[in-house]
């Protein structure tokens, strides 16, 4: 009996100290479960306390931009690429990390809103194109798109950025089109906000499809020389094109000045620019190359400008673990500046 007795209570102190160490070590893992939850939240404090504060480095930035642009366009009434914002190698080191600044001229790029003043034809007689329209054809085809399916871009960008709803040509897509699509959604019958818009107009949407798998896809090549500027205008400045942009001028005169000749008067421009459209004009009459054709449009002429007044600021904050980069569109008009479009993160190029 004694034997039994001393059987159940050593039984029974053998499991008061298991239930002892059974909640020794539920409290073990609870407090390391409080002190990794701890963690995570300084951690998580400590990140969004260092993307707050690129946030507003990056803001300084584009301040910075804006001054360098203001600066420049007040003391000379041309925008070339000798200017202190061209340099593309901008940079400026803060306290934890660095402030990269590139500027871009977004007047050295075919404006794709002023084709917004293109609508469908009524009447079947109109055979001839506006200029315009012409001019962005044979931007495609110096970028090597095929001449016959150039009518699968064209009609179909025509359609999204007029304002009425009647397909153009065969190859045009209007509000049915687009509503057949899975997800559904309505062209803009307006101007563009961005030039990455052209991956929801049809004909473009299959491209950008290839581009996804084709680096040097016709895509990526037509990219650098598209932008969608605020307003209707084409003007593009002769001082901030660079020679191998010779294509986008090609385009402007329609093929009628050879790309040798483009590429020269580019590669050869005065260090400071030329001093007027006139002077760069000029040179279709002062070249003396037989190939040069006299039946360059006058039209083109008034597209052509030696200032800048758009211009894209991409601002890279690298801020301890915090990488931010905002991309701000800004104007600049009699020496002040303003900014009409952010992005925050890169934008699709």
């Amino acid at each position: 009996m004694k034997g039994s007795a001393m059987a159940a209570r050593r039984h029974g102190r053998g499991m008061a100290l298991m239930v002892v160490l059974l909640v020794v070590a539920l409290i073990s893992l609870i407090a390391t479960h409080l002190g990794s939850l701890v963690q995570l939240n300084i951690q998580q404090a400590a990140n969004r306390e260092q993307y707050q504060q690129a946030y507003w480095f990056a803001l300084g930035g584009e301040r910075l931009a804006r001054k360098l642009l203001e600066s420049a366009l007040k003391t000379d009434k041309l925008t070339h690429p000798r200017q202190a914002w061209a340099d593309p190698r901008l940079s400026y080191p803060i306290d934890g990390g660095v402030i990269r600044i590139r500027i871009q001229d977004q007047n050295a790029c075919f404006n794709l809103n002023a084709l917004t003043t293109l609508n469908t034809p009524q009447d079947a007689s109109q055979t001839k194109e506006p200029l315009l329209l012409r001019q962005f054809v044979r931007l495609l085809v110096e970028l090597g798109a095929d001449e016959s399916q150039t009518a699968q871009l064209v009609e179909p960008l025509r359609d999204w950025l007029d304002n009425d709803t009647l397909p153009t040509g065969l190859k045009g897509a209007e509000d049915l089109f687009y509503t057949g699509l899975e997800p559904a959604y309505l062209p803009a019958n307006g101007p563009l906000a961005d030039p990455t818009e052209l991956h929801l107009i049809d004909g473009f949407r299959q491209l950008a499809a290839k581009a996804r798998d084709d680096e040097q896809g016709f895509l990526k090549r037509l990219r650098p020389y598209l932008c969608a500027l605020p307003g209707t205008k084409l003007q593009v400045n002769v001082n901030s094109l660079g020679p191998e942009q010779a294509p986008l001028l090609s385009a402007l005169f329609e093929g009628q000045v050879p790309h040798r000749l483009l590429t020269q008067w580019l590669s050869e421009r005065p260090a400071e620019g030329f001093r007027s459209v006139d002077e760069f004009w000029a040179l279709l009459t002062q070249s003396g190359d037989d190939t040069l054709s006299t039946d360059v449009d006058a039209a083109v002429k008034t597209q052509l400008k030696v200032s800048s007044e758009f211009f894209l600021a991409r601002i890279e904050v690298d801020y301890h673990d915090a990488n931010l980069v905002l991309q701000s569109r800004i104007q600049v008009r009699n020496g002040t500046s303003a900014v009409y479009q952010r992005h925050y993160g890169a934008l699709d190029e």
